[in-house]
């Protein structure tokens, strides 16, 4: 069985793609799906098992998108003065409309 577990396009976020999830700051969005498939986040403590409330931010000017996920995988390093945490994300529900905003951004990202 192949390490990777990935589907979809995805694509390093080295933009300002930026999301929020409820009770948890998230530091970096390092990863993200082609049509908001899943994603990978640095954050400074543990995501929670269940369903999370997500809105990310694209780059491309428009509304940010309100998005469910759960954690599929997770691993944490610790320093010596702080935690780190990066969670793999699977996302469900999202609209047709943001699935078409995230592959056009990360197309024109891969284009550049």
């Amino acid at each position: 069985m192949s390490g990777d577990r990935r589907r979809d396009l995805r694509l390093t976020a080295e933009s300002n793609i930026r999301c929020t999830i409820t009770g948890s700051e998230v530091v970096h969005v390092i990863g993200l799906g082609s049509e908001g498939s899943g994603m990978r986040v640095l954050t400074n403590k543990e995501l929670p098992d269940g369903e999370l409330d997500i809105e990310l931010e694209l780059d491309d000017d428009g509304q940010p998108i309100s998005l469910k996920g759960n954690v599929v995988w997770r691993e944490s390093w610790d320093f010596e003065t702080f935690r780190r945490h990066i969670s793999g994300l699977s996302l469900h529900g999202v609209p047709e409309e943001a699935q078409q905003r995230i592959t056009s951004v990360l197309s024109k990202k891969i284009d550049s």
